[in-house]
């Protein structure tokens, strides 16, 4: 039986390492600039229903968040991280600390929503068994995670008069994001997979 030699093995586990490292760079810029894309994207389509730079009543990127976080664990929170810094360097130019506790606060409370959901419907970190009704607990929890905390510190940083009147906007505005988005990625895949079936199949008839 042959066997790898010692320098081949260690050659193929630094190759190995070399293109997880590329890959998990790749994701974490993925999620970063998916991110400022819906946020762009959302700015052009629903600035008339935006209560302020951070509130509107339908907010796209929410998706970004529980998938990124589902997906990719810390890559995918560095990735929200550096993406949500770069939208507020867009609406707080000269205020490098609210931009970065914001970007904090996007970050943490799709982790913690994330922890939450797996131990509370007994799910392993990798998602296996996850049914679609689910993915709505997953939704709701990142909804209610991000909008609290961002809204207390709206309050006590002088960037909201209260703490609450921004809670039910920005909390149907992280769901009916999330949801669309869903969706409308649920039926790209539908069409998709249809496409693919259609096309194995070939011409039928003359």
């Amino acid at each position: 039986m042959l066997s790898t030699p010692p320098g081949d093995a260690r050659t193929n586990e630094l190759t190995d390492h070399r293109l997880s490292t590329v890959a998990m760079i790749l994701f974490v810029l993925g999620i970063a600039l998916a991110w400022f894309v819906l946020f762009e994207l959302n700015t052009w389509l629903f600035s008339r229903i935006h209560l302020t730079g951070f509130i509107s009543w339908i907010f796209l990127p929410a998706a970004i968040r529980m998938f990124a976080v589902m997906v990719g664990g810390w890559a995918g929170a560095l990735g929200l991280f550096l993406g949500a810094i770069l939208t507020n360097l867009s609406l707080l130019k000269y205020e490098p600390f609210n931009i970065l506790v914001l970007a904090g606060l996007s970050t943490l409370g799709p982790l913690v929503a994330f922890n939450l959901c797996t131990r509370w419907l007994k799910l392993p970190q990798d998602l296996a068994g996850l049914q679609r009704s689910q993915l709505l607990v997953f939704a709701v929890a990142g909804a209610i995670f991000n909008t609290i905390p961002h809204n207390l510190y709206f309050y006590f940083t002088g960037l909201s008069p209260d703490a609450w009147s921004g809670i039910v906007p920005m909390f149907i505005g992280d769901l009916a994001g999330t949801l669309i988005v869903l969706y409308l990625a649920s039926l790209a895949v539908r069409v998709f997979a249809k496409g693919a079936r259609e096309y194995r199949a070939g011409p039928t008839g003359s």
